[in-house]
């Protein structure tokens, strides 16, 4: 297991979808369809933005909207993140991949899928599926209309959803046959081919859309094993059964938050005061000073709590903000701080680190040599 959770997600690497910020949604969806891919990537303004086909059933207008208006702003990791912190991400975010960069370029992307392919035979080998899966999924009736699956994936933030006729499963809905039959409908305006005010609005049953074979599986059945099929079948999903009746679902998000569980590393107390408004820059800002944390403590054990206070400063006509930070470490008797100045909170707590290390191993050693001396 303690190998398990120092594996970097820069041995994971996958090559990512790339679309610049003013990309039609249209077009990112046929680049999507294609590839057979869920989400793309935007690079703006140092920050990564992502855009799913469920952000895009939120469109009104697939061939009027671009992509950035649709996209959402994620954290970022280097290629020394660990999987266990990729696996909370994933989970808290409900997404399938997070992007990685080094050096301030984008190297690739880090999927739940080779995250789960990592570790299936450590940590899911034993454990079966009524141990994760989602219990009482959200179903829909084959004739109730793809309009209001639409509605309910949005408001519920969900990408599946199987399809009962009298009340057995007949199918699994999911938010991709949505987006390209969304698609479809607008390349079919685009050749001026006749198409129903009901195929636009999204007027028609379910079942016109639905995978037709969905995977299921039994209760008792090893998630490894259903992760296997799953890779087998190019499919996201498992439907759990148990005598024909739906008992669950598991998706990649239910491995994510084993795995985040599994892979728990007992974290010192830590604090921060003062994050930027700026929920990017606040989540980069938590994730460099855990880490760093963390980092320190398997150097130094004995480390008890760590605190950060940024103070922000805007100068400048173009309002440019200066951060300042101090941590501060707890540890046995003593305390250690240390602050820097500068204009990117990364940077900045990479110096503090780096400063950090020197000044507990310095105070370390005289703690050692005070201990030696008072024992002679």
């Amino acid at each position: 297991m303690k190998n398990m959770k120092r594996i970097e997600v820069g041995n994971l690497l996958s090559p990512s979808v790339l679309v610049s910020p003013t990309t039609p949604v249209s077009k990112v969806v046929g680049i999507l369809k294609d590839l057979d891919a869920y989400e793309a990537f935007i690079e703006d303004n140092k920050k990564i933005w992502m855009l799913t086909t469920r952000d895009i059933l939120r469109t009104s207008n697939i061939t009027m909207e671009k992509a950035i208006s649709l996209a959402s702003s994620i954290p970022k990791l280097s290629p020394r993140s660990t999987i266990a912190e990729a696996a909370r991400l994933l989970m808290e975010y409900r997404i399938r991949a997070l992007p990685v960069v080094e050096d301030n370029n984008f190297v690739g992307v880090v999927q739940a899928i080779s995250i789960i392919n990592a570790t299936k035979e450590s940590i899911f080998s034993k454990v079966e599926a009524k141990n994760i899966m989602t219990a009482k999924p959200l179903t829909l009736g084959k004739d109730e209309l793809t309009s209001k699956a639409r509605s309910v994936m949005i408001r519920k933030k969900i990408d599946h959803v199987p399809v009962l006729a009298e009340n057995k499963l007949c199918g699994v809905l999911l938010s991709s046959h949505i987006v390209f039959n969304m698609f479809q409908a607008t390349e079919m305006l685009d050749r001026d081919t006749m198409l129903s005010e009901e195929q636009r609005r999204l007027e028609f049953p379910v079942k016109h859309l639905v995978d037709s074979n969905p995977l299921t599986s039994r209760v008792n059945d090893k998630i490894s094993l259903i992760f296997e099929e799953m890779m087998k079948q190019k499919t996201t999903y498992s439907i759990i059964t148990l005598w024909e009746e739906i008992q669950g679902i598991i998706t990649y998000r239910d491995y994510m938050k084993l795995l985040a569980e599994q892979l728990k590393i007992l974290e010192v107390p830590s604090y921060i005061i003062g994050l930027p408004e700026d929920p990017f820059e606040a989540e980069m800002a938590k994730s460099k000073f855990v880490n760093a944390i963390k980092s320190l403590r398997r150097l130094y054990p004995f480390i008890e709590e760590a605190k950060a206070v940024i103070k922000t400063f805007d100068e400048g006509d173009k309002q440019r903000r200066r951060y300042e930070v101090t941590v501060t470490i707890i540890i046995p008797k003593r305390s250690c701080s240390y602050s820097e100045n500068g204009w990117e909170l990364p940077k900045i707590f990479d110096a503090i680190s780096t400063k950090l290390k020197r000044v507990i191993s310095q105070k370390y050693s005289k703690r050692n040599a005070e201990e030696e001396g008072g024992n002679l």
